[in-house]
């Protein structure tokens, strides 16, 4: 007899947008350009928004070289997307010699005859170096403005060491170099090329490196800007670019005002206050600063923590006067020490003479919980789970069909309180890690439609950590976990732990005796970090499991999950993915399916880390982003851990959604899972007069149906009342001769 089958694995189908807030105080902001100048080309206007791919013919750029085609890609970050060389996707094109090289042009324009002999080049610009980059005997990224036939003028770009040269290809090669490296976040790089006396002077962040003639190879006309990356050895640095801009004009007179930064300058509370914020809050960087004459140009501020760097808009319509203050808050889910900075003017076009006095930086820890642990910000969520099948009426007898669903447990940053599993369901521990699943099966069914669903209440809780306790943790204490701990140190299909590839890319990041210099927390921390800079977003992912995800260089999230608990695992850390949902409705197209990784700490328990959401936030690892901070905790829910479920009629992995099977011998015509989230709606009745009863609906979702019931039993319900959910409060009133109930309750409907 023939037999037919269909799964349902639904891996994850979403990455959750990091959320950050931007908050400019004060009067006379006005975003937009920056002069009347000639544009020749402005990265923020042709990348396209939330596109990830290779850029190799996007919005006009192409490759230069044969190889490297895909090396370049168009990557969404924390403040927005940027260009990035990808340095594991950069291939040899000879001996000794790897290299990637992308071009837009700028069509041959003549600086000289336009009247604006000045082309400035500049952008926000970073080298983010790998782990073996300091092996190689060279290694450069460039920023080059190019004639028509490909050959540069001069230019701006970063070595191994992070150091900022400029240079002009003559011979000899002329160099000159920033007093500073720049390393560990987004510099502001620019070369101003004048076509007039054929010279280019550099500036990082608008701090004067020197100045030096044209290469005399090069013509007379802007034909193309170029981004290359290239290296002596295979490459694991990585190249980023944003607001990248190509302006024509006359320069930038100095001279027309003076910025001058003042007290109170540095960290703030969510208020603008200055004050060190707690681990999990926003954070915010506040500045003031005095100003004399009035800028040429209106002129943006650079804020950085950690690696993360914001800008404001375009500031217009200031005017001399002290006591000048702006803000910047966003989530920065990392704890400390955070180097933090503010630059005024970081494009050098307001004229300012004062540039020494235009940056203040230093250093902050976020103050961390008491506990090693704390759970906060909880939120009462409700929940449903819902299969179905439809097989055409009439076309024959299914023999066996089965459906499987996840069993969610507290754990992490969740308590479930109640779980209603699917009618006719039955509960069943799994092996190998003694996970529980719900399977409903049945025997010599004639075709039809069939449908099963689930239903759960849970509180869940952001998470944030104290570092310094968990690293009184020790390998000691990690051998000597129970067994049903331990059991999630061993390899499954999709997290291979064991594979070489994994334990290559974990030794390329440990020092080979970490267990002794290490603590657990630091090693996971350098896992989660590898991670996040080693793989790039993709979705649909070509590969789920961690090996093949780490070889291709590309993943969901499910893909960074797996890859991330496979490194922890060989590291000597239990770890496993868990799969669930955002608060959220796929019933209305709102997909929010995600997948975490959970690594163990003893007398600590499961702690949350997201190397993906961390990735989205910074796509360098440079700083642990999501790792145990995560304060977005309470909006997600873990259906299920693990990727394996031994069952005696298959063997399923992640449970996320409800997976099923089936057997001969009836023709399938559709089939679906389905998931919904939202906070349980908190219900208060006041008694006023006139005999009405006012009803008050907070913590309301915000997609469905919000149906507010009545009853005088708590068993019998009644619909007094039907809303569309919109996530505002809903208020009723009722006369108490209509409504004698005594109790009621707000049921959200997907």
């Amino acid at each position: 007899m023939a037999q037919l089958g269909w799964r349902n694995d639904d891996m994850n189908r979403f990455s959750h947008m990091v959320r950050f807030v931007s908050l400019l105080a004060l009067l006379g902001l006005t975003p937009g350009p920056i002069s009347a100048q000639t544009v020749l080309y402005e990265s923020q206007v042709a990348f396209p928004d939330f596109v990830t791919g290779a850029l190799a013919g996007q919005d006009g750029w192409e490759s230069t070289l044969r190889y490297s085609t895909n090396a370049a890609q168009i990557v969404s970050y924390a403040t927005g997307q940027a260009l990035e060389l990808f340095g594991p996707f950069v291939v040899q094109g000879g001996p000794n010699y790897y290299s990637s090289a992308f071009s837009q042009s700028l069509t041959n324009y003549d600086a000289v005859s336009a009247g604006t002999p000045i082309v400035s080049v500049s952008a926000d610009m970073w080298m983010n170096l790998g782990p073996t980059a300091s092996k190689a005997s060279w290694l450069y990224g460039f920023l080059i403005l190019a004639d028509p036939n490909g050959t540069a003028y001069a230019s701006i770009g970063m070595d191994k060491n992070g150091v900022v040269f400029g240079q002009n290809f003559a011979s000899s090669n002329q160099v000159v170099s920033a007093t500073n490296t720049g390393t560990n976040t987004f510099h502001v790089l620019r070369a101003d090329h004048n076509f007039s006396s054929r010279t280019v002077t550099f500036y990082m962040d608008n701090n004067l490196m020197g100045s030096m003639p044209f290469s005399p190879n090069s013509g007379t006309q802007a034909g193309s800007v170029m981004l290359v990356l290239q290296s002596s050895d295979p490459l694991d640095s990585n190249l980023l670019l944003d607001n990248l801009s190509v302006t024509a004009g006359t320069g930038i007179p100095a001279g027309a005002c003076s910025l001058q930064i003042t007290s109170p300058t540095g960290p703030c509370l969510s208020n603008a206050v200055a004050s060190v914020p707690k681990v999990g809050d926003l954070y915010g960087l506040k500045v003031t600063f005095n100003m004399t004459g009035t800028p040429n140009q209106p002129f943006r501020i650079k804020y950085t923590i950690g690696n993360v760097t914001y800008y404001s808009g375009y500031l217009d319509g200031l005017t001399a006067g002290s006591g000048w203050w702006y803000y910047f808050l966003w989530w920065v889910n990392l704890d400390g020490p955070l180097p933090w900075s503010v630059t005024l003017d970081p494009d050098g076009i307001s004229g300012s003479t004062n540039i020494a006095g235009m940056t203040a930086s230093g250093t902050f820890t976020p103050t961390p919980p008491s506990t090693p642990l704390e759970l906060y910000n909880p939120v009462m969520v409700g929940g449903t789970e819902e299969w179905e099948a439809n097989f055409e009426p009439g076309s024959g007898t299914i023999s066996d069909l089965y459906v499987v669903f996840g069993s969610p447990t507290t754990h992490g940053a969740q308590n479930v309180i109640s779980v209603n599993g699917p009618d006719e369901g039955t509960s069943i521990i799994t092996a190998p890690y003694g996970v529980p699943v719900r399977a409903v099966g049945w025997t010599n069914l004639l075709a039809g439609s069939f449908r099963k669903s689930e239903s759960f209440t849970a509180q869940l809780n952001a998470m944030r950590v104290n570092p310094t306790l968990l690293r009184t943790n020790t390998w000691a204490q990690m051998s000597a976990l129970p067994s049903d701990i331990t059991a999630w140190l061993a390899a499954d299909p999709l997290c291979q732990s064991t594979s070489p590839v994994i334990s290559n890319f974990v030794q390329l990041y440990l020092p080979t005796n970490y267990k002794t210099t290490m603590t657990p927390y630091d090693t996971a921390r350098v896992l989660h970090g590898a991670v996040m800079r080693s793989l790039i977003y993709l979705e649909p992912p070509p590969f789920p499991d961690a090996t093949n995800c780490l070889q291709a260089g590309l993943a969901d999230c499910g893909g960074y999950a797996a890859l991330l608990t496979a490194a922890l695992r060989d590291a000597g850390i239990p770890a496993r993915r868990i799969a669930g949902f955002w608060v959220g409705d796929c019933w209305q197209n709102d997909s929010q399916w995600h997948v975490r990784t959970e690594y163990y700490l003893p007398d600590t328990g499961w702690l949350i880390t997201d190397s993906c959401v961390g990735n989205e936030a910074d796509p360098t690892g440079m700083f642990s982003w999501d790792f145990s901070f995560v304060p977005d905790a309470n909006d997600y829910f873990a259906m299920d851990v693990g990727d394996q479920h031994i069952l005696p009629y298959d063997n399923f992995n992640q449970l996320q959604l409800p997976n099923w099977l089936w057997y001969c011998c009836a023709t399938y015509n559709s089939g679906a899972s389905r998931s919904y989230l939202q906070p349980l709606a908190s219900v208060s009745v006041a008694n006023v007069a006139g005999g009405n009863l006012n009803i008050l609906v907070t913590n309301a979702p915000s997609l469905g149906t919000v149906v507010l019931q009545s009853s005088t039993n708590l068993t019998d319900w009644k619909t007094v009342a039907t809303n569309a959910a919109t996530g505002d409060p809903l208020t009723y009133s009722f006369p108490t001769t209509s409504e004698p109930g005594k109790y009621f309750r707000a049921v959200q409907i997907p």
